[in-house]
């Protein structure tokens, strides 16, 4: 699927050929701009306010067309997106769907070439360098390139792709969120998905935690670029490990992306990991110390009373889920209404789609906490 490059016209931005970025994402069933997964209440105050790109919505698009193929459409109007897609792949516009996986490196630059934009494999690398990132050397390139309607936003998108393949160690917020990205989106169809979802944190650790130190504004810069809401993830990620041969590495993830994200709740999921890994002095230890500082934290007290459930400590574990059960119901939690009125407390619910955030502060999806209860 095919996007604006943020002004202008929107003509031919999707198969039903509506030129109308509202009516592109009723049609895919996508989020608006506030809902793609851009500054949620766990991100870093320095992460940048959302942008909609060329690359956010190819992304966005790419992963509803997947998952609609992957489990068969099931009304008229996705069956109309599939045929679509299938006669734009005959006519060589398969990577507005399918990415570049099948694209060799030769042919994207004979299509750059084809388009008036000069650019090879020899020269890439000190054009690279003379542009500074990804998306300047593709408004260089789109600025030059004779590519019309379907193909308007090619330009900028090769040179991405190239960049990712041809400076493959490159930090580059672009590169690092469509590598991430790219695992995020084969997860969701394909398993085992802690697998990938490990490749996928590894690849962001190692571009913004350099030598043991967090770079939270080079994070704020991936997730910015990012199509996912990498945030969330974060906290969700670390447990999928459980019961896998690599639930070992869990707690690091954990420590590494406290650095980046909400340290918090983050910290506090590391101690339930611990907990569930046997690890009963350091576990305690953790939410001991975030008891300390965040002594009437729902989340806190939350993990809390799940860490010591898995220690087999059930005395504390009930004081500590009452303790919880008591902070949401205070006043000052009162923006908690979901997870209030599970506690008891008549409050209106609000209205939350199952990927907003919980309020309960979890950090996790609503579908994923409290919503499970609803």
């Amino acid at each position: 699927m095919g996007a604006a490059r943020g002004c202008g016209n929107r003509a031919d931005l999707e198969p039903l050929a509506s030129n109308n970025e509202a009516k592109v994402r009723r049609d895919f069933r996508l989020p608006s701009a506030g809902r793609m997964g851009r500054r949620p209440s766990a991100e870093p105050d320095s992460l940048p306010a959302m942008t909609t790109t060329p690359a956010h919505l190819f992304k966005t698009a790419r992963r509803q067309m997947r998952k609609i193929r992957h489990r068969g459409p099931q009304n008229e109007t996705e069956r109309r997106l599939l045929a679509s897609a299938d006669q734009q792949r005959e006519q060589g516009l398969g990577w507005r769907y399918d990415g570049f996986k099948d694209w060799t490196t030769a042919k994207l630059f004979e299509e750059l070439t084809r388009q008036g934009v000069t650019a090879d494999e020899k020269g890439f690398v000190e054009a690279a360098k003379a542009a500074g990132s990804p998306t300047a050397l593709g408004e260089a390139w789109t600025a030059v390139s004779t590519g019309q309607g379907k193909w308007r936003d090619y330009a900028a998108l090769a040179a991405r792709e190239l960049w990712r393949r041809l400076l493959a160690d490159s930090r580059a917020p672009e590169v690092v969120a469509d590598a991430v990205d790219e695992l995020l989106e084969e997860a969701e169809v394909k398993p085992p998905r802690a697998a990938l979802w490990l490749a996928a944190a590894r690849r962001l650790v190692a571009a913004c935690v350099v030598d043991g130190t967090p770079d939270r504004e080079h994070f704020a810069k991936v997730a910015r670029e990012s199509g996912a809401d990498l945030v969330g993830w974060m906290v969700e990620m670390p447990a999928s490990l459980l019961g896998t041969a690599d639930e070992a590495e869990a707690p690091g993830l954990c420590q590494a992306f406290a650095g980046l994200g909400d340290e918090k709740v983050l910290r506090a999921e590391r101690a339930e990991i611990l907990a569930r890994l046997g690890k009963g002095d350091e576990a305690r230890s953790e939410i001991r110390a975030l008891l300390q500082a965040h002594a009437d934290d729902p989340v806190v007290l939350l993990k809390a009373g799940a860490v010591h459930e898995a220690l087999g400590d059930v005395p504390a574990s009930q004081e500590y889920f009452r303790r919880y059960e008591d902070a949401v119901r205070a006043p000052a939690h009162a923006a908690s209404r979901v997870a209030a009125s599970k506690a008891g407390l008549a409050l209106p619910a609000p209205k939350l789609g199952p990927n907003d955030r919980c309020p309960c502060g979890s950090g996790k999806k609503y579908k994923r906490c409290h919503g499970l209860a609803s």
